[in-house]
């Protein structure tokens, strides 16, 4: 009697098992995309839900950017939702009335909340910021320099538009190449209400997707250079810090916005410091003022995105363009 295998048959077998394995291997990994995409989404409508909710509360939409050429102390949407959030602890800990780089507040800035996070999106990340106190900010110590290493968030809002001088941005309303700083559907410093966006809830972006900050991404590749605005206080990706940039589409060879001003220009997954950008194959996610959610990959055109941007332009948009 003969126990075991032979040669043979155990190189048939692990043949087999590693064919197995090659058929099995690639759908978890589809699953486990399409989890973290649904999760991404999930996100984004947590946020929006969150934002209308203050807007109830507070009469307009929050401050996308707190401390904005006013000596007031730094901020943004994102810490201002917290208690709409379910993050009440963390909301505890934070100080309005402090710089959120403030030491008073590092705790709470520091601490990673998940709403404001991509699972698709690379792990370990925080944004370094060094900064003196605000004029108006209730700390009176104005000469020491705070750091804080603030968790980050890989959703933002807009606070203007950025396209190229030429081709199809000579069809946008205004006439620069940096356009609409004070009609997005947030503000500065001050709450907005829903009635200023007269474009319509459900055809004005929100927020977008833009992952992977204080990385630089372009198209799909992590370059060398770090960081948006250095460590200043006006650096973009923490959730507590700054919550808007300009939206604008870039060159698709290249990732570099404002892109040319052509048909090759891309909206979508090519540039993460202006563009829609996410770790999901095919697109990203984005929040529209109803508190909806949709994906858009490359059928967003850049003029398209533009427009979704303003919400009193007076174009209108439909559902099918993007």
């Amino acid at each position: 009697m003969r126990y075991g295998l032979s040669r043979t048959e155990f190189a048939v077998s692990a043949v087999l098992c590693l064919a197995a394995a090659g058929l099995v291997l690639p759908r978890v990994q589809a699953a486990r995309a399409d989890a973290a995409r649904a999760q991404c989404a999930e996100n984004l409508r947590k946020l929006g839900q969150a934002c209308l909710e203050f807007e109830k509360a507070q009469g307009g939409l929050p401050p996308r950017r707190g401390g904005f050429n006013n000596g007031e102390p730094y901020s943004g949407w994102g810490a201002a939702i917290l208690p709409h959030l379910g993050e009440e602890a963390t909301a505890k800990k934070y100080n309005p009335k402090l710089d959120f780089f403030d030491p008073a507040n590092k705790a709470a800035v520091e601490t990673r909340v998940k709403p404001f996070l991509c699972p698709a999106a690379p792990a370990e990340r925080a944004v370094r910021i060094e900064s003196q106190a605000s004029t108006k900010a209730a700390n009176p110590d104005k000469d020491t320099v705070f750091t804080v290493t603030a968790a980050v968030s890989d959703y933002i809002a807009s606070n203007g538009v950025l396209l190229p001088r030429g081709g199809y941005a000579l069809n946008f309303n205004d006439a620069g190449q940096m356009n609409g700083n004070q009609r997005q559907p947030m503000g500065d410093n001050d709450v907005t209400p829903l009635s200023k966006i007269t474009d319509g809830t459900s055809t004005t972006l929100l927020l977008i997707e833009q992952a992977g900050r204080p990385a630089v991404w372009r198209n799909g590749k992590k370059k060398d250079s770090d960081g948006q605005f250095g460590m200043s206080p006006n650096a973009r990706g923490a959730w507590a810090g700054w919550g808007s940039i300009a939206f604008g589409p870039a060159d698709a060879a290249t990732g570099e916005s404002p892109g040319r001003g052509d048909a090759t220009d891309c909206a979508v997954n090519c540039n993460n410091w202006f563009g829609v950008y996410g770790f999901h194959t095919g697109g990203a996610n984005v929040l529209m003022c109803d508190g909806s959610v949709k994906f858009v990959g490359p059928k967003l055109d850049p003029l398209t995105f533009a427009y979704l941007t303003l919400r009193d332009d007076g174009h209108a948009v439909s559902h099918n363009d993007f």
